[in-house]
């Protein structure tokens, strides 16, 4: 898939060629392929950021509180790093409900594209350009 800002819908990533199931345990259906927010290249970029703000952004927030409640420097640390731990999972599962819903919607413009392209009109995914 391309990082260039292309919008188009390059190829699905198809399920593990190491296990013959699916999603949930499921039989993999033959000729099904599957999107993951793992492998989409702007969304696992956005996931990625997240988490690291997130974390950032507990650490500091109580590394500051802590500092300023006067409490010593190693009890400081501490709760920064417990607090960044939980932040970063925080953040992981918000990034990735929304990344999710992100890579739904552009799986559906993209069927609905190429199942009718003369209904978008001349800007839309796979319409005439």
């Amino acid at each position: 898939m391309s990082r260039d800002g292309d919008t188009r819908l390059l190829p699905l990533v198809p399920p593990s060629a190491a296990s013959d199931r699916g999603r949930l345990g499921r039989p993999a259906v033959a000729g099904e392929r599957q999107v993951s927010v793992a492998h989409h290249p702007r969304v696992a970029a956005k996931v990625h950021a997240a988490k690291a703000w997130g974390a950032l952004g507990a650490f500091g927030l109580v590394a500051l509180a802590s500092a300023s409640a006067g409490a010593q420097t190693f009890d400081v640390l501490v709760r920064a790093l417990a607090a960044g731990a939980v932040g970063w999972l925080v953040a992981w599962a918000a990034a990735v409900g929304v990344g999710r819903a992100l890579v739904r919607a552009e799986v559906e413009a993209h069927r609905r594209a190429l199942e009718d392209p003369a209904e978008d009109g001349p800007g839309a995914i796979g319409g005439a350009s």
